[in-house]
């Protein structure tokens, strides 16, 4: 079983050396404490959500809610040669965690929550900041349970203009974006990713459960974005950006063969 991986103040991280002892305490502190019952001897790890792992043993605890792991190994998490961002349309009420959480596990860089046309979901004003803390109380847990070191990033609510600027600064600077849509013949692994062979930016655009508009996919094409499909079936909103991501880092990111006749 692997180590447990828990939060961590990226200053505090910095300029830790193997045998150094690192302080764990606060709400993460107790979390490993009182609610795991992490014991002295037990191995676990830190990071700083950046790409900086430390990993050791626990050396000392004290009361309900603070340990010292003495470091065994200090590593840094590189990125990855595709960078992929998921906009994700707001869908309905849990399912947009559940999206974050699937995200998360499987790799992904960035998020940005997305109000588009259809989406049944509205992030009003008022609950605007509750509603983000969800989806990052979801990113949070789903990065420890998956052990990464570098976390992905979530962005403000955006509207399909800021969407639709995304895109242009991306494709300005050599990258790609594709929008997923069932009824488009090409397959994601036929879409040509710029830049192969050296480190590069996409941005997967997933909608709502009403699907994206004929308006959003106009504005997301003029603004130099591609569509692809992820095959003949329908997926949920909350699945598909999880889905492609997979697809996509198992051809590009984790050292395995193209996979279908791919191109990438």
């Amino acid at each position: 079983m692997s180590a447990p991986v828990f939060l961590i103040t990226a200053t505090v991280l910095q300029g830790v050396q193997v045998n150094d002892e690192v302080v764990l305490t606060g709400p993460e502190g107790r979390h490993a404490v009182s609610a795991l019952r992490i014991n002295i001897g037990e191995v676990i790890e830190l990071v700083d959500g950046n790409g900086l792992r430390a990993r050791g043993t626990v050396a000392r605890i004290s009361g309900t809610d603070t340990l010292r792991m003495q470091v065994t190994e200090i590593a840094v998490e590189q990125l990855s040669a595709l960078r992929i961002t998921v906009v994700q349309a707001l869908p309905k009420v849990r399912h947009g965690e559940l999206a974050v959480d699937l995200l998360t596990q499987v790799g992904v860089d960035a998020i940005v929550p997305w109000a588009a046309t259809r989406s049944v979901t509205r992030w009003s004003p008022d609950r605007l900041e509750k509603a983000r803390a969800k989806w990052q109380g979801a990113l949070t847990a789903a990065a420890k349970q998956s052990r990464r070191a570098r976390w992905p990033v979530l962005s403000e609510l955006a509207s399909t203009e800021v969407v639709a600027e995304m895109i242009t600064g991306l494709i300005a600077g050599s990258g790609t974006a594709i929008v997923l849509h069932q009824a488009v013949l090409t397959p994601v692994l036929e879409v040509p990713i710029a830049g192969v062979g050296k480190p590069n930016d996409l941005v997967l655009i997933v909608g709502p459960e009403g699907g994206i508009s004929d308006e959003e996919r106009a504005i997301f094409r003029a603004a130099g974005a591609v569509e692809a499909s992820l095959g003949p079936g329908v997926l949920r909103s909350s699945a598909a950006g999880a889905v492609a991501v997979a697809v996509l880092s198992a051809a590009r990111n984790w050292g395995r063969p193209d996979m279908g006749g791919s191109r990438l």
